[in-house]
Order: structure tokens, then sequence, then C-alpha cells
């Protein structure tokens, strides 16, 4: 039976969207669609669905005050794939461990999700916004490049600003660094070990470059960005050989790069092309393809920007603490949001980083709470109506 999220203490609706398979690969997003979609008709929103098969489906719960802006919350419903991690407890079995809920996508990024949705119903019972729209826009695919916002904004969704609901330890973020990753695979000739002088080493070729590529990502060290610091690149999978007697004849690896504002996915193509010719002059019969696996944009909004300006003082009076622009070193929505629909875009949620994509994945309760009263308030404040709760 479905759990109807509306009603719920945040804490409630978190454990109850983690519990829900949604995982990249393979990206069904179903059970989160169908809740979500439930908890629109609860509230009186508006609801669509992009896809006819609610397991691509985003989810956009629409919510109009009256005439004015329009304000876009924009989260992911699907979360990493746990395989081959070594986690402590069933991934998709959450619970609360003193002010800290675990379970998959707990951190990234569902405990958004929920502060947004516990947000709305705060908007909704007593601090009803006296003009505008809020939309929220649940997107499937993030894990996969953000397919869900490409297809959004691709299909001509619009609004005056958004938050992207991201784990920023609740930090206002107006830049991103872009993702590129391509994938190399370096071909050799098997023979026998014992006769190694008449192959060719496929993964002696790899390492070449990998010692390369590491020299390469220092150069990035010297042209950091003010608010990101410095571009990043590190070689992060590689995989090659078949048996412990023969010479490899095939070795494949994925070079990750983190593109600061200004750089470009062409950019950084040239600079491996440059890279690979420099290995191809000092190797013989160098043999390597290229395969594009992600590449996002980076994106940055200005910090004079209305919603940065509401967002800093909204996460001001949930924290306490004094806020300032940050910057967020992952790809993320917001790259589509500003590159192809123009929308001026913050990044803000609760939980680390260093808890995304890692086992035993958790979320500050706290956190999740202080996000919440942000949410509501950003949206009050730029809808129109300037006290906060």
């Amino acid at each position: 039976m479905m759990i109807r999220l509306a009603g719920l203490p945040t804490e409630r609706k978190l454990l109850a969207l983690s519990a829900m398979r949604s995982h990249t690969p393979p990206g069904d997003v179903s059970a989160v669609v169908e809740a979500l979609a439930q908890f629109g008709r609860d509230t009186g929103a508006q609801v669509t669905l992009d896809s006819d098969s609610a397991a691509d489906a985003n989810c956009l719960l629409r919510y109009d005050f009256g005439p004015g802006k329009t304000l876009a919350f924009n989260t992911h419903m699907d979360v990493n794939n746990p395989q081959g991690q070594q986690w402590r407890f069933a991934p998709n079995e959450p619970f609360i461990e003193g002010d800290r809920l675990y379970g998959l996508g707990s951190c990234d990024a569902k405990g958004s999700l929920a502060a947004m949705l516990s947000a709305i119903e705060s908007l909704l019972a007593s601090a009803r916004p006296n003009a505008g729209t809020l939309v929220l826009t649940a997107v499937m695919g993030e894990e996969a490049g953000g397919l869900g916002t490409l297809r959004l904004t691709k299909n001509g969704f619009r609004a005056d600003a958004a938050v992207v609901g991201e784990p920023t330890e609740l930090a206002v973020c107006t830049v991103h660094k872009g993702t590129y990753m391509r994938r190399l695979t370096f071909e050799g000739r098997a023979v026998h070990s014992a006769r190694s002088w008449e192959g060719v080493n496929a993964i002696e070729h790899a390492a070449a470059f990998c010692t390369a590529y590491a020299q390469y990502a220092q150069t990035l060290l010297r042209t950091p960005h003010p608010i990101l610091g410095p571009a990043n690149a590190s070689v992060t999978v590689i995989s090659g050989g078949t048996r412990q007697n023969t010479i490899p004849e095939q070795c494949s690896l994925i070079c990750d790069r983190r593109l600061l504002p200004g750089e470009t996915s062409d950019k950084a193509d040239a600079e491996l092309d440059a890279l690979l010719a420099d290995l191809r002059a000092r190797i013989s019969g160098l043999r390597v393809s290229v395969e594009t696996i992600v590449s996002t944009v980076p994106s940055e909004t200005p910090t004079e920007a209305d919603i940065v300006r509401d967002m800093l003082a909204a996460a001001e009076h949930a924290t306490g603490r004094r806020a300032a622009p940050s910057g967020f070193n992952g790809g993320c929505d917001m790259s589509k949001l500003v590159t192809i629909a123009h929308i001026p875009t913050v990044i803000f949620g609760p939980g680390s980083m260093e808890q995304a994509h890692a086992p035993d994945e958790f979320v500050s309760l706290p956190q999740v709470r202080c996000a919440e009263r942000a949410y509501a308030n950003v949206a009050r404040r730029f809808l129109g109506k300037g006290e906060f709760l």
C-alpha cells in the first residue's frame, strides 16, 4: 500500500522516500512519482507527469497563489546505485539513529525533497504567499547526466528563478562545476606472458596515460575560480587484462574532468587530444579510442540576482549564521536550468557531499529541518510576501 506523504512529519516523509527504490541504473522512479502525485492531489496542486510511464516521468506539482512571478523548486527522485558498495545495513531500509537519518538517497537528494514537501505544506497551512506560482519539479535521471531536467527545459519549462535541492550543508551555492567524463580504451596485442616481447601491453599504455593525466591535473591548480577554486581531473575507473599469464590486449579507463565557468567540453577535448598526441609521439604503435560518458556545462548565477539575495536571507534566518555565496563542486541540474532555460538558479539543501554516493549514506535531521524553513521562507520572500516564518 502506498504511503500518503501529506501530513507526515518531515522525518517520516524522508523515511518513506528513502525506502522507495529509485536508483540509477536502472532509473525506475515510479514509486516516488506515484507518492508525489498523490501528495499533489492531497494538497491541491496541479499535477503533471511528462511521460506515459511513471518509471521515467518527471513529476510537476504547481501551486498558483495569484498573478506574479514563478519560483521552481527542483530536485531529483533518482539516487545512486549502491551495487558493489559495502553497507552495514540494507540501503532501502532507512532508520534514524541520533540526529541522523540513514538510508540510500537520504542525503542525495531525498532530504531536500522531503524538506521541500514540508515547506509547501507550511506555506499552504499558514503562510500562503499572496501572489505568484510555486512549482516543484521532481525529476528523473539526474544521476544519469540530468536527463529529466534536460527534457523539462527542452520542452519549454520556464520560471523566474529556481532553487535546486542538493547536499550543500545549507550553503547557498551560486556556481557549480561542469562534469566531463570520457572512456579511453587502449588496444594491445595478446600473447603468452612468457613471450611478452611479442605482444603489446595495453595496461602499460594506459598506465603511461594515467601518469600524464596526473601531471596535467596539477596544471589546473594554477587558475582557480574565486568561489569554486581550481578545476580538477582524475582517473576514476580502470579495467584490463583477462588472465594472469596473458599480455593484456585491452585496457579501458574513465577520466573525470571538472569544468569551471568559462570552460567547455570542447576545451577539455582539445586538452585530452594534446595529451594523447604526446603519448603517441613517445609510444610507438599506441592505439586508443575515446568515448563520451558525461558532458554537463558549468553555470553561474550573478550574486546580485533576486533569488540569491532571497535565498541568502532565508538561509541566515533558518540557521542563525551569516550566509555568503558559495560554490558547488559537483555537476547538477542547475546547469540545464541556467544554460537552456535561462533561469537564475541557486543550489541549497541539507547534507554533505561527503555522504553522497557513499556507503551508509545519511543526512543530518537538524539540517533537513533548517532546509524546510529556508525553502518556505525563500518562496514567501521571492513571491512577494516579505516577512519570514
